[in-house]
């Protein structure tokens, strides 16, 4: 397919494009929910989280889901609000132990499965380019990458 723009090339506007489209197709499965797509992330991390501790904090969420502290502090007031999780301690907001309410447990895993189900269809073209999209990815936001050997050479 020929180069339809000026900035067809440039690196960083793709990323951004495929960011805005890949969040535009999860946003459309999570709208009927009345969340946002952080909101969302918040609710997941805590659902994930939630099989492996029992005392998660802010701090926790910052760190798992890569959503800046102000913006999960304001959203997770926003979730309170929606009761869709707890706040269990309400002195200090980062070390408040968090939980998903029995409704925000349902809305999880009615949706989870269909956003993860969205994903994986949306980043399939890259078939199996995956692998080194994921490490290029990594590589750029400097993360410790893995090498695959490959032993079929």
């Amino acid at each position: 397919m020929a180069d339809t723009s000026l900035n067809e090339n440039r690196i960083g506007l793709l990323i951004w494009q495929t960011s805005n489209l890949w969040q535009s197709k999860i946003r459309n499965k999570i709208n009927k929910f009345n969340i946002s797509f952080n909101e969302y992330l918040i609710l997941e991390t805590i659902y994930n989280l939630s099989d492996i501790s029992n005392n998660i904090s802010q701090v926790d969420i910052v760190k798992h889901s890569f959503i800046d502290k102000s913006v999960v502090s304001a959203k997770l007031t926003k979730l309170n609000k929606k009761k869709l999780i707890k706040k269990m301690t309400p002195n200090d907001n980062r070390s408040n132990k968090l939980e998903l309410t029995k409704e925000g447990n349902n809305i999880v895993k009615k949706i989870i499965n269909d956003v993860i189900n969205t994903e994986n269809d949306f980043f399939s073209k890259l078939n199996q380019e995956t692998y080194n999209f994921i490490n290029s990815l990594k590589l750029l936001l400097g993360k410790k990458i893995r090498i695959k050997a490959n032993y079929n050479e």
